[in-house]
């Protein structure tokens, strides 16, 4: 088997619209192959209306911001396109990451060019409930909330650096 390491591993988080089943996404941060971390504001599309305003008390985004401030879906699957493509990209978990990404690519009749994986998975040492310690530690040390997609690809790229 192939050993893993940092330089193969990509990240992603998507942060929601609300916590339920019609959610869809508003925001995305990723690593790129060069390690940089990207990130996207999503404008909702028309039949995108679940909207929970306790959730923007925790991220901090308003529907307004997000179609002032946003990109296109489809300018977000180009660029995750890019980036992503044929790579299996590692998720924290801790949200409905997949099903939100699946929402975004339907909306455009588009197949996601990358598979999911826990970060478990990439790092196998690490137990769910230790992960999820060692990235409250993270989050703390940093000073960042643990409700935004650019902080979480922040804190699984620095657990796994200190990991090899």
């Amino acid at each position: 088997m192939k050993s893993k390491h940092l330089e193969d591993a990509l990240f992603l988080d998507i942060e929601a619209s609300s916590p339920d089943d019609d959610a869809y996404p508003i925001c995305i941060a990723w690593t790129d192959p060069d390690g940089a971390i990207q990130k996207a504001l999503i404008i909702p599309e028309d039949d995108w209306e679940d909207w929970d305003f306790g959730y923007q008390h925790s991220h901090g985004l308003s529907r307004e911001h997000l179609f002032e401030q946003g990109e296109t879906g489809k300018d977000v699957i180009r660029a995750l396109s890019s980036d992503l493509a044929e790579a299996t990209v590692y998720v924290d978990g801790l949200d409905p990451d997949a099903q939100l990404l699946e929402r975004l690519f339907e909306a455009f009749d588009a197949d996601m060019p990358f598979e999911l994986a826990r970060i478990t998975d990439f790092l196998p040492e690490l137990n769910f409930e230790t992960f999820l310690e060692r990235r409250q530690e993270i989050l703390l040390e940093n000073g960042l909330s643990g409700f935004n997609a650019e902080n979480n690809v922040f804190v699984m790229a620095e657990l796994t650096r200190r990991m090899r």
